[in-house]
């Protein structure tokens, strides 16, 4: 019993030195570890944060920041562990828990990356990994046809960095995605149907070909009289056409489309503009009015109702129009040149040219932006 009872003190005593010891090297290899992030040196930090986590599993600083550092080096693989160490001894980390849902996908674990990016989203207050975040999971819902999952995310994104060329460019190809999955359903659906004349109208006008387009919109019609919209796009292919025979065809089209359809607040706002065009200020003003009751934050109806506004003597009542248009769209090009000019005639100079240089710099956005569009559409758009 006294051996028994001895052996036992002696393994005690021989402990205590030891963990002493212990707590003495994992100190000075976090000092190490602390030097060489400081020095910006990952390349040496972590091996020695490697052998921190390997003498102290539970040290949660070390298995983050191992895990880190080998996540931006790619070395995906290697951080899983270290990550999935460090969230379970402490699960509010989540930076750690979106690093983990990466590395995961990256290494093609997706299913387990989907919990850990959904749950980590949220609670992220780095924008740049958000964003990083975001983009990861637009592609696993997109990928798993979970369309409205996607544009939930691509939503949220859009608010936060409304002009992130990753952001937008994810949000055109989640577009594009759902155009072609519901051109394919369109097709079992109803391939005959009035609504796929829509589909296919609309796809030739982007396109430039308005003869074939209005083909199709016509055929719409003639299969479902009443359907919103069919007469709204007759109409805008007609005003916006070279052919003047057309463009005389074109009230007459959107007075139709209101007549399926009073709450439609685009065809209130195009045919107010044509009857500003012919003079018609009163009824455009009215119109421009409608149209403002159905959607107060149309930058172009605002910015339309201003130039009746100016047509007829009232620049006091135009300038805070348009200032308001702008705040709802800053790209409105006829809205920076208009209040250029009313700004002038109120001895405004410097908003003047401020307005003026914002003319001139989305005039030259816009003519880059057609030249991308024709190189799209290619041929067809020539026609």
């Amino acid at each position: 019993m006294l051996y028994v009872i001895h052996v036992g003190r002696f393994a005690l005593i021989a402990l205590l030195p030891w963990l002493s010891l212990f707590g003495q090297d994992v100190a000075a290899l976090e000092a190490q570890a602390a030097k060489y992030l400081q020095e910006q040196k990952p390349e040496l930090a972590i091996p020695v944060l490697e052998k921190i986590v390997a003498l102290d599993p539970r040290n949660v600083n070390a298995q983050a920041n191992a895990g880190v550092l080998l996540f931006f080096q790619d070395r995906y693989a290697e951080a899983l562990p270290h990550l999935r160490a460090a969230l379970a001894l402490h699960a509010e980390l989540s930076r750690i828990e979106a690093l983990l849902g990466m590395a995961e996908r990256r290494t093609g674990q997706s299913k387990e990356a989907l919990p850990h990016l959904e749950r980590s989203f949220s609670g992220l207050d780095d924008p740049k990994i958000r964003i990083q975040v975001g983009l990861e999971l637009i592609e696993l819902h997109s990928a798993a046809g979970r369309f409205e999952n996607a544009l939930s995310v691509a939503g949220t994104l859009e608010q936060l960095a409304p002009q992130d060329p990753q952001v937008l460019l994810s949000a055109y190809r989640l577009a594009r995605q759902m155009m072609d999955q519901s051109l394919m359903s369109m097709m079992v659906a109803g391939p005959e149907s009035a609504e796929m004349h829509m589909i296919l109208g609309g796809e030739l006008a982007r396109r430039g070909d308005r003869e074939n387009a209005l083909v199709h919109f016509r055929e719409a019609i003639r299969l479902k009289p009443s359907l919103p919209g069919a007469h709204f796009q007759i109409a805008e292919q007609m005003r916006s056409s070279p052919d003047p025979a057309l463009n005389a065809q074109a009230e007459d089209e959107y007075k139709a489309a209101l007549r399926v359809n009073p709450y439609d607040e685009l065809a209130w706002r195009e045919l107010a503009g044509i009857l500003n065009a012919k003079g018609d200020f009163e009824a455009a003003e009215e119109d421009y009015r409608k149209a403002l009751a159905l959607q107060p934050n149309d930058s172009e109806a605002k910015t339309g109702l201003a130039i009746v506004l100016i047509a007829t003597n009232r620049n006091s009542d135009a300038i805070p129009l348009l200032e308001s248009a702008l705040k709802d769209d800053p790209t409105n090009m006829t809205a920076h040149y208009r209040l250029s000019g009313l700004y002038r005639r109120a001895g405004r100079a410097a908003d003047a040219e401020r307005e003026m240089a914002a003319f001139r710099h989305y005039t030259e956005v816009k003519d880059k932006l057609g030249t991308v569009l024709k190189q799209l559409v290619g041929p067809a758009g020539a026609k």
